[in-house]
């Protein structure tokens, strides 16, 4: 019996007998341990059966709503989540090679696919704007799904979304619950957000403030335009002059997930930082401790604020980065920078370990392998890509996800990685 047909028999027996709201739940999560350990589903059958026997004197509640629970103008809403802790994988590689877009799940060690999205541009008043499609892991299927939202970004351990509705920016923030596929709690904001992070323990969200679509092009709003700022130096020959998009990003809010609040608001200088992108969402440190904005200017570090929204030095130990993979899980090594091909370092010596034949680095699956962007046909076209698994010293990469034709078309995917 899938989740879904186990969903809809409990939904029948909801309305003839008396049973608590959170029965499913418990159903759903039964039977995902029941399945990880090869138990016959009938077991799981039994158990449902046997507890709605015991339970039938309670007091009759719904046991699904058909709309999302709600704390606007409503009672406050916890929500249970717990900080992320590590676990084994029980299937340490997932790979889906034979759908462009993936329709089934593609993990690797410690990190999957949670979530990945298609775009296209459309006009609005003369000014192209971007809209994405996004497509959010389910769990239990193993399967991706089409959804409605605007913007997706899932929690460290795979179980909570943070999700915001179409027509960026959205003055509410849903929590998403990824086991029975509902909202359980929007947070209200009182400046619109287009863009959502959790923190690294999965318990806080930052969610970005914009006054205008983060997606919006910026390139032809003078008045708006930040300052040109020379960049060029004699040691730095490559570095034209550098001029700043502007942005119509305006600060950000912390959320607490568990009580589905908003803090303040903290105001931040939309020209904080030299940046040509137009979409500058925050992110954590990789402590949780300060709030970053990654740089996409060569040599340029990242910069910090701290969680009041004043500008701060880097965190102790912080080490510049030029491919996302960043410092390997124990610490010790360095991925990056991105092109054919990439290269590990020690971080201690600067040493070089090994060189991969791929585009970019895009995760750590483990303290050797990384999860990374490789081209097929030995790279004759670099828009020919897919997901691949590489170990450090560049043998043995193994094909995670089919090859896009051309990863810069629309219907290309573009792939949200999560610890898992």
């Amino acid at each position: 019996m899938t989740p879904r047909m186990l969903k809809q028999t409990l939904e029948e027996w909801s309305r003839e007998v008396h049973v608590p709201g959170d029965l499913a739940d418990r159903a759903l999560r039964r039977r995902s341990r029941l399945r990880l350990t090869r138990f016959a589903g009938a077991v799981s059958c039994a158990a449902v059966v046997a507890a709605v026997a015991l339970l039938v004197p309670l007091a009759v509640v719904p046991l699904f709503t058909a709309e999302p629970i709600s704390q606007v103008g409503g009672p406050p809403v916890v929500v249970p989540v717990q900080p992320y802790r590590q676990t084994i994988p029980v299937q340490d590689v997932l790979a889906d090679t034979g759908n462009s877009p993936p329709k089934t799940m593609i993990a690797a060690g410690r990190v999957a696919v949670s979530a990945y999205y298609t775009w296209r541009s459309r006009t609005v008043a003369g000014r192209k704007v971007l809209d994405r499609t996004w497509y959010l892991l389910d769990p239990a299927t193993e399967s991706y799904e089409k959804t409605e939202w605007g913007w997706a970004e899932v929690a460290p351990g795979l179980r909570w979304a943070a999700v915001l509705e179409r027509d960026l920016p959205v003055r509410r923030i849903g929590i998403f619950d990824m086991e029975t596929r509902q909202v359980r709690a929007w947070v209200p904001v009182d400046h619109p957000v287009g863009g959502v992070a959790w923190s690294p323990d999965g318990t806080r969200l930052l969610a970005t403030a914009y006054d205008e679509s983060p997606d919006l092009d910026m390139t032809s709003v003078d008045e708006r335009r930040c300052p040109a700022r020379v960049a060029a130096t004699p040691e730095d020959p490559r570095q034209p002059p550098f001029q700043m998009i502007a942005t119509s990003r305006i600060g950000f809010y912390l959320v607490d997930a568990a009580t589905a609040t908003a803090g303040d608001f903290h105001a931040v200088d939309p020209c904080w930082t030299e940046n040509s992108n137009v979409r500058r969402d925050f992110k954590w440190s990789d402590d949780g401790t300060l709030i970053r904005e990654r740089s996409n200017v060569w040599k340029q570090p990242d910069a910090f604020l701290d969680l009041e929204g004043r500008p701060h030095d880097a965190p102790s130990g912080y080490v510049a980065t030029e491919s996302k993979a960043g410092v390997s899980p124990d610490g010790t090594l360095l991925a990056g920078p991105d092109g054919m091909p990439t290269k590990v370092t020690e971080l201690s010596t600067g040493e070089t370990v090994g060189r991969q034949q791929v585009l970019q680095l895009l995760a750590w699956a483990d303290d050797r392998r990384l999860v990374a962007l490789g081209c097929a046909d030995t790279c004759g076209n670099e828009f020919h890509n897919g997901l691949v698994l590489v170990n450090v010293d560049g043998e043995d990469a193994v094909p995670l996800s089919a090859y896009r034709k051309n990863s810069q078309e629309p219907e290309a995917w573009e792939p949200v990685l999560t610890l898992r």
